[in-house]
């Protein structure tokens, strides 16, 4: 294990030997040399150093050839990115795509505050009693666990993929929806929030929108 990690220029020979830290992804030759997702994403943002937007990192997020993006078995699920001011009286905004493969899905808004209710678009359906996990014998059967977000977009993400004119028409209008989203946000995130209300549906309201861009 030294000798590998040595001849990797993970270890320097100097200092102790310390397995955890040089066989990790916290050692900064260790990422260079893995071609990782890790490795990957620190390339795309060294790329784009002191220019960083939450733009930035939803394209970043998007990068299927760095391996950051991901399909087949190990399909990216879901995305997040977000905004954290420096400003504790500025609001903290995240964006949550909320679907699988982010090149095919929106980024939209929340932003935490009281009040908030259940986001049911996104809530896996509940089976109470029947569900398999609380039955003896346990996991006998495999019920649908997709929100209703989640089905459609699996439909959108279908045609995007084999219809090309419907389907680009699609993907445009998704695009076109996240970019009215940021700069709403935008607008939001330079001024600080006196009246909660105005954004405890944030979400809620652009799951609609989303659902409108798939028809």
């Amino acid at each position: 294990m030294r000798d590998y990690a040595k001849s990797k220029g993970w270890w320097d020979c100097k200092r102790e030997f310390n397995f955890a830290v040089i066989y990790s992804y916290l050692n900064t030759a260790r990422i260079d040399a893995s071609g990782s997702r890790s490795c990957e994403g620190r390339k795309l943002l060294e790329k784009n150093n002191g220019n960083i937007t939450v733009e930035t990192m939803m394209d970043i997020l998007r990068d299927k050839e760095s391996g950051i993006n991901m399909e087949g078995g190990f399909l990216t699920t879901g995305s997040m990115a977000s905004v954290l001011p420096k400003d504790p009286r500025l609001p903290c905004v995240h964006y949550f795509t909320g679907t699988p493969d982010p090149a095919r899905s929106v980024f939209k808004p929340f932003i935490f505050v009281p009040n908030i209710q259940q986001l049911k678009k996104t809530c896996s359906p509940a089976y109470g009693p029947e569900d398999p996990v609380k039955k003896i014998p346990r996991f006998q059967s495999k019920p649908d666990r997709k929100h209703e977000l989640y089905k459609k977009h699996e439909v959108a993400a279908a045609i995007i993929e084999s219809t090309k004119e419907r389907g680009e028409n699609m993907l445009k209008k998704m695009r076109t929806l996240e970019k009215e989203k940021i700069a709403e946000m935008e607008e939001i995130a330079h001024s600080s929030l006196r009246d909660s209300t105005l954004v405890v549906n944030l979400f809620a309201e652009a799951i609609e929108e989303e659902l409108k861009a798939y028809s």
